[in-house]
């Protein structure tokens, strides 16, 4: 998109857009409080051991990749993402009426789990529906993505926060029937108040795999992505233990650590979202991992409370590109296929959250809460390897389709 795209104040006056930030809003409070509460309350409320809360993440996570990838692919094929964003968000209603109510694991897991797991596949939905509202309106789709991605990140600064407290003065049951309220809140939203695009939806219509023919520059960019999730979520799980344990600092620092890198990659999303295009956004991602892989080395070394907030500024750059322009970057190659893209975006997302949940544990196990971001320097240097040959790909081939005279068919995808 060019220069001429509407900025961020004309977005916000867009009353359907402010509908959509409003439901952005709504799912990611919701996710930011489950997310952060279940353990404890698998815990505390269940009795269930650490190995058991392991599988049900597992099990949940594993469910949610195979729900968000079919979703995507029918998405694609009915062109009708409102419906499902719809179908999600009661699901999702139905899994925290669940935890309201059940107090068996088992029963737990096979209630709960499976509808959180295809609610939650929604979130890719999200993307998908955001993609056709740009294109719907002629937007810049890298810049309304990272407004709405801004909204989520917003909503983690406040929402476990906001949980806890509900935990600590209500209890679990309480908590769960708000989340229920929120999700049929969101579906109400979804259904009655945003806008019908399945007009502007391109269907495939094409039978057979519809993840086939994505190039094997797409395929490093989806493993680098995985790959840096997997930091991502060792560096959450490890960060309290470094800094009260190895460096004797204070818990309510860590907090703090947390809550000024949230606030700062809202500002990074909003400012990069808008020069992506123009920066490019292969340029942008491989900035990132590169940057990622010098946080890392650098934060052993880093023993000041000063330091480690210093160290924010690179890690807030990094998670803010990470956690929102490669989705369109999918997007972008492939625009037959938006739900599709989509989803495997939030697949990858999984899979790292599930890699980086078994390694934090074993990893600091062996070498201690310090030496484990050493391990995510290496993850991060080999996201940033896998990138700058997709980057080549990318390059190569695009040279090659503007070489391609104007009647000739352009090859297959790199």
């Amino acid at each position: 998109m060019d220069s001429t795209n509407p900025g961020l104040a004309h977005l916000i006056r867009d009353g359907a857009l402010r509908r959509i930030m409003a439901n952005t809003a709504l799912v990611g409070l919701v996710g930011a409080v489950m997310n952060t509460s279940t353990s404890l309350f698998l815990a505390t409320a269940i009795g269930a051991t650490p190995l058991m809360i392991g599988l049900y993440f597992t099990g949940r996570g594993l469910l949610e990749v195979v729900a968000g990838l079919t979703l995507g692919a029918l998405s694609d094929r009915t062109g009708n993402r409102r419906a499902l964003l719809t179908l999600c968000s009661f699901v999702s209603a139905g899994g925290a009426l669940a935890y309201a109510t059940i107090r068996n694991y088992y029963v737990l897991f096979a209630v709960g789990a499976v509808l959180f797991a295809i609610g939650g596949s929604g979130f890719a939905q999200l993307f998908a529906y955001n993609r056709d509202f740009a294109s719907a309106r002629a937007l810049n789709p890298t810049l309304l993505n990272s407004v709405l991605r801004s909204i989520t990140s917003a909503c983690w600064i406040v929402g476990p926060p906001l949980g806890f407290f509900l935990i600590a003065v209500r209890g679990f049951t309480t908590l769960y029937l708000i989340i229920a309220v929120l999700c049929v809140t969101s579906g109400v939203v979804c259904r009655w108040l945003l806008p019908d695009l399945t007009d502007t939806v391109t269907k495939r219509t094409a039978k057979g795999n519809p993840f086939t023919g994505i190039g094997r520059s797409l395929w490093l960019l989806i493993l680098a992505v995985m790959l840096m999730l997997t930091v991502n979520i060792i560096y959450q799980i490890n960060i309290a233990l470094f800094v009260t344990r190895d460096l004797g600092l204070d818990t309510g620092f860590t907090g703090l650590l947390l809550g000024f890198c949230a606030a700062l990659e809202v500002g990074v999303i909003l400012l990069l979202g808008r020069h992506a295009d123009r920066i490019g956004k292969w340029r942008l991602v491989l900035a990132a991992t590169a940057c990622a892989t010098i946080f890392f080395a650098a934060l052993p070394f880093v023993h000041s409370k000063a330091g480690l907030l210093l160290l924010q500024l690179p890690n807030a750059f990094w998670t803010a590109i990470v956690l929102s322009i490669p989705v369109t970057i999918l997007q972008d190659a492939m625009g037959d296929r938006v739900g599709v893209a989509s989803s495997l975006y939030t697949s990858s997302f999984q899979v790292g959250i599930l890699l980086g949940g078994t390694t934090a544990g074993v990893v600091a196990e062996w070498l201690g809460f310090t030496d484990v971001f050493f391990v995510c320097a290496a993850l991060a240097a080999a996201a940033t390897v896998f990138l700058a040959a997709a980057a080549r790909l990318t390059r190569a081939r695009d040279q090659a389709q503007a070489s391609v005279p104007a009647t000739a068919s352009p090859g297959p995808a790199t």
